[in-house]
């Protein structure tokens, strides 16, 4: 992605007791105040290249970085950022959060993912039919084998921003859930956020992953290992079935 140090160090970023590589990309969000100090924001990242940028395509662009910026403000949050940059000659944007949830129980990481999957697999109520809606796909669900431990991945397409009546940007939101080791109480949340869905499988999906293997814990014990607790089987599907477009193991 042109606009940022491609073969710059990642940055380590340690908090408290959970550390993780931030990739070069990416940039620490600076806080908005208000939409108004989000667009001026958005335009000082995009410099020069604001120029040709149509509105609709700032405005989409100070929502997603307004969004970002909120996120800083809630409970949990660790870590929060964006990358701007053009891939070929299209500008393309993500932003990224780490956010710890406090589970106040001891639950083994193996035992704590199939909870996971069990919880965020979709499902249809019965009785309760759901509505058609083409524009916005079931969310998909993974789990796989991260070095830190087990991690359930959701990937879902958000409806976006409505720019018009007739014009909106949709938004991949991809979340990488991982509980920590038993002694830690709690699941690490790991969220990439793009409205450039032609490049997520590319360029998006291997740079989640690149984080959420990047995860460790140096003061906890060693992760449960994943035989010792009933989950899911975890043998990654063929990657013409893998929505993320890479594997984790």
């Amino acid at each position: 992605m042109t606009g940022s140090t491609v073969e710059s160090v990642e940055t380590v970023e340690s908090v408290e007791t959970v550390e993780f590589d931030v990739p070069p990309e990416f940039v620490p969000f600076e806080p908005a105040d208000d939409v108004d100090d989000a667009y001026e924001l958005v335009l000082a990242r995009l410099g020069p290249a604001a120029e040709g940028l149509p509105p609709v395509r700032r405005q989409a662009l100070t929502a997603l970085y307004a969004a970002g910026s909120a996120a800083l403000t809630e409970a949990g949050v660790l870590w929060s950022g964006t990358c701007v940059g053009t891939i070929g000659d299209r500008l393309s944007t993500a932003t990224l959060t780490v956010t710890a949830l406090d589970t106040e129980d001891e639950t083994p990481q193996a035992t704590a993912a199939a909870g996971l999957v069990a919880i965020l697999t979709p499902r249809e109520l019965p009785g309760q039919p759901q509505p058609s809606q083409p524009s916005q796909p079931t969310p998909q669900l993974r789990r796989f084998d991260a070095p830190a431990g087990p991690v359930v991945i959701t990937l879902e397409q958000q409806p976006g921003w409505q720019l018009s009546a007739e014009q909106s940007v949709p938004l991949l939101s991809a979340k990488a859930y991982l509980p920590m080791p038993p002694a830690l109480r709690g699941v690490l949340i790991l969220e990439l956020s793009t409205p450039d869905v032609d490049n997520w499988s590319e360029v998006y999906a291997p740079l989640l992953v690149r984080v959420v293997r990047s995860v460790r814990f140096p003061t906890a014990a060693d992760p449960t290992p994943a035989a010792a607790a009933p989950a899911p089987a975890a043998a990654p599907p063929p990657p013409t079935d893998d929505p993320f477009g890479t594997r984790l193991n």
